[in-house]
């Protein structure tokens, strides 16, 4: 008879810790962020531009946050801020993060409308509120959302269309 002992070195080596990472600032000087939806007929596009700001103190120790502050535009007269703490570089993500959108025109937000509305957008402007933490693996997320002078166009046939009255919806919701 023979014993056969089998030996795997690599299983009596402790892991070796995770290997550490900082980056002091990142500065963004005249950016942009693009944001496509080709999955929609017709497509969706929109994108930030003119992002200013800095991401300060990234760091892959699970206790760090850097520090978010970016400026932006969506159009020419939609400001974009973007302001709050995150840590991408740790082993398990965090978040804490607010993003305020103003005065975006509504007509680009069509390929949406037409599919689960069913009409156009004829004109209006969004305003909006967005705020997400992500913590232990949980998202929280809250949005603030504020349309003015919506104004629907012609209707579009769609099979995903809720196929409620929208237009006397939006009649009625109308402030005076």
């Amino acid at each position: 008879t023979a014993d056969v002992v089998v030996s795997n070195p690599s299983a009596a080596q402790p892991k070796p810790a995770p290997f550490p990472m900082q980056i002091g600032t990142v500065s963004i000087r005249n950016g942009s962020t693009n944001f496509a939806d080709l999955s929609i007929r017709p497509n969706f596009a929109t994108g930030i531009g003119k992002l200013e700001g800095t991401i300060s103190g990234l760091s892959s120790d699970p206790a760090s946050r850097a520090k978010v502050e970016l400026d932006g535009q969506v159009d020419r007269f939609s400001p974009v801020t973007i302001r709050g703490e995150v840590n991408p570089l740790a082993a398990e993500a965090w978040l804490d993060m607010a993003m305020n959108f103003r005065n975006i025109e509504m007509a680009s937000f069509t390929p949406y409308s037409g599919r689960f509305a069913g009409y156009t957008i004829r004109r209006g402007k969004l305003s909006a509120e967005l705020n997400y933490k992500l913590n232990a693996g949980k998202l929280q997320a809250d949005h603030k959302i504020v349309i003015d002078q919506l104004e629907l166009g012609d209707k579009v046939e769609s099979p995903d269309s809720i196929g409620v009255p929208l237009k006397l919806a939006v009649a009625l919701l109308k402030d005076r």
